[in-house]
């Protein structure tokens, strides 16, 4: 039976989690030094220079977590798959590496617009075993929301497995209005993005400054 679930926006929530740290308003901005559960570590764009340690962090993931997030089985990638990640189209993706002080890959995160709804992505988030529950999904989703938001997306979308509740308590975290279409096995994910619109500034403006929450 499908249902609609709606949580409206956090400000609270969304405070708290832009609160500490300087996000990145363009990819001229990255990369950004921030520190996670008492690690040093450095936000940067995705790109070809990092597949050797990328398919290396892929290697390293625990079947459980390559399944969530990838919706099969774990398999060496393919050419054809790490191209996908690495070699993209600027003007339709972004991608985003968490890396620690030594360049060990922690988290990534993408979002790629829609061909016929250009305010509208895809997006998809995975964090490394070792470093889960360290924030690192919250703070890579909301830097890379920024990012998205700043470049004219205005919804986010994603489609989550039932069973995946470790991602759909990160994305309630957020603070971000929310909606979920529940299926049997598959959760379609709705995010706005438009309500970053306070923290993104006016034009013109270089550095980020976040209004007073109302709590």
């Amino acid at each position: 039976m499908i249902r609609y679930l709606c949580w409206p926006q956090d400000e609270a929530r969304l405070a708290r989690g832009l609160a500490g740290w300087q996000p990145a308003l363009t990819r001229a901005d990255l990369p950004l030094a921030m520190t996670l559960g008492g690690t040093v570590c450095h936000l940067t764009e995705l790109g070809p220079a990092d597949e050797t340690r990328i398919v290396q962090a892929f290697e390293e993931l625990s079947q459980y977590s390559v399944y969530l997030r990838f919706m099969r089985a774990k398999q060496h990638p393919t050419a054809e798959q790490v191209a996908f990640f690495l070699q993209y189209p600027r003007d339709r993706q972004i991608s985003l590496l968490l890396s620690d002080s030594r360049g060990a890959p922690l988290a990534q995160a993408q979002s790629i617009r829609r061909r016929l709804h250009p305010d509208r992505a895809e997006f998809a988030c995975i964090v490394a075993d070792h470093f889960q529950h360290k924030g690192a999904g919250r703070r890579l989703l909301l830097a890379l929301a920024i990012l998205a938001r700043g470049e004219g997306i205005r919804e986010w979308t994603a489609e989550v497995l039932a069973q995946n509740r470790p991602m759909l308590a990160l994305l309630k975290s957020l603070g971000l209005p929310l909606t979920l279409v529940t299926g049997r096995e598959l959760i379609f994910v709705r995010l706005d993005l438009s309500v970053l619109d306070p923290w993104l500034g006016l034009p013109g403006v270089g550095r980020w400054t976040a209004p007073t929450a109302r709590f």
